[in-house]
């Protein structure tokens, strides 16, 4: 088989491309069986015809002149068009067109190559449309996110003067009349007292978790892990007397997170465990860390009640509490996981009823974080 037969099988496979050659006016010399796939000219409706077949543009004659004239100038010449087919629908096409010159440097004509790109400029196209929606969704996602959390900052800030004036005036009135009520005005003067308490601590509880984020969490700069649960333990102090508490803990590595975020992080946890203690048992607590890649695994083991199955993806949600008379506001280990997650990490928890817990929860090591 010739090189000439060759090459005939190999451009009939090439069924994207068009590949024709032209004389010295851009009149078609040569048919390639891509014309008739592509643009739908049979042999003997394109051979003989001009250049300016292919362009449904007025100005289709000035267009294949300057084209033939770069190209015999400058040796090539390429652009990107759209050209029309037989049936008058139009195509994107790359193309390029090149000087055939004879040995001595006589212009012999034109080669050209071309290619459909429309459905790549399509696809392209459709992922920077979908790219440009994802992009507003994400915008209007983090305004929303903004505007909920400036909104509930707001909303326990002004909640604390009314509730304020409240337990004042509770107070007064078990100070000066709880004499004069008999004994079921003074349970509901306590029970008055007990739900003033709650809402206060709920209060604060929707404000701190409301504020976090409000600056950046993560870090470009070392936090000192150590330091962190030291001031941790110390705002702690009286829950750890209380329940004769041991807490012990490693050298841990310093991770790129905000201090004070840190610091809430622990006391959070920490607070946690010693809370959900067994009754008459106490509190036994372990905190570790291991390096791993671009982050610390950190582990807050406990010996108390333990959780079960069903809660343990359940308490990192805002506002959950097991039963409805358990204290506490429902929001600390929904700001736990907050922290961790605009930190770019995870949270979970491993647990045994009545044997402990373990809560996970991973951070970026110096280098790593989301400083956004």
């Amino acid at each position: 088989m010739t090189n000439d037969e060759l090459l005939g099988i190999l451009l009939s496979r090439l069924d994207e491309f068009v590949i024709v050659l032209c004389d010295t006016s851009g009149n078609f010399t040569s048919w390639h069986p891509g014309v008739f796939a592509q643009f739908g000219y049979t042999d003997e409706e394109f051979i003989g015809q001009n250049l300016a077949l292919l362009y449904p543009t007025a100005d289709r004659n000035e267009r294949v002149e300057r084209e033939l004239a770069t190209a015999a100038k400058t040796g090539r010449a390429s652009d990107t068009t759209r050209l029309g087919k037989k049936n008058g629908e139009t195509m994107l096409v790359d193309g390029v067109t090149v000087a055939l010159r004879a040995p001595d440097g006589a212009l012999l004509g034109f080669g050209k190559v071309l290619r459909d790109v429309t459905a790549q400029l399509q696809t392209q196209h459709d992922l920077e449309a979908a790219n440009e929606r994802m992009r507003r969704m994400t915008h209007e996602l983090s305004r929303s996110n903004q505007d909920l959390e400036e909104f509930a900052r707001i909303a326990s800030h002004d909640l604390r003067a009314p509730l304020t004036t409240t337990r004042w005036l509770t107070d007064l009135l078990s100070f000066r009349h709880s004499g004069e009520l008999n004994e079921e005005g003074r349970n509901c003067l306590q029970q008055i007292a007990r739900s003033l308490e709650r809402m206060a601590e709920l209060v604060d509880a929707i404000l701190a978790h409301a504020q976090v984020g409000q600056t950046a969490i993560g870090s470009v700069e070392e936090t000192d892990t150590e330091g962190a649960i030291a001031i941790a333990l110390e705002n702690l102090t009286g829950d750890i007397v209380m329940s004769n508490a041991a807490i012990r803990h490693e050298n841990l590595p310093p991770v790129a997170v905000q201090p004070q975020a840190l610091t809430q992080l622990f006391q959070n946890l920490l607070g946690n465990a010693i809370k959900y203690r067994r009754p008459g048992i106490p509190p036994e607590i372990r905190i570790t860390g291991r390096r791993e890649s671009t982050r610390c695994v950190f582990a807050i083991e406990d010996n108390g009640i333990g959780i079960e199955d069903e809660w343990k993806d359940r308490i990192f949600l805002p506002l959950q509490r097991r039963a409805e008379k358990e204290s506490g506001s429902g929001l600390g280990l929904a700001t736990c996981k907050k922290i961790v997650t605009r930190a770019g990490g995870e949270i979970w928890v491993e647990s045994k009823v009545g044997a402990g817990s373990t809560f996970y929860f991973t951070l970026p090591l110096i280098g790593m974080g989301d400083v956004n």
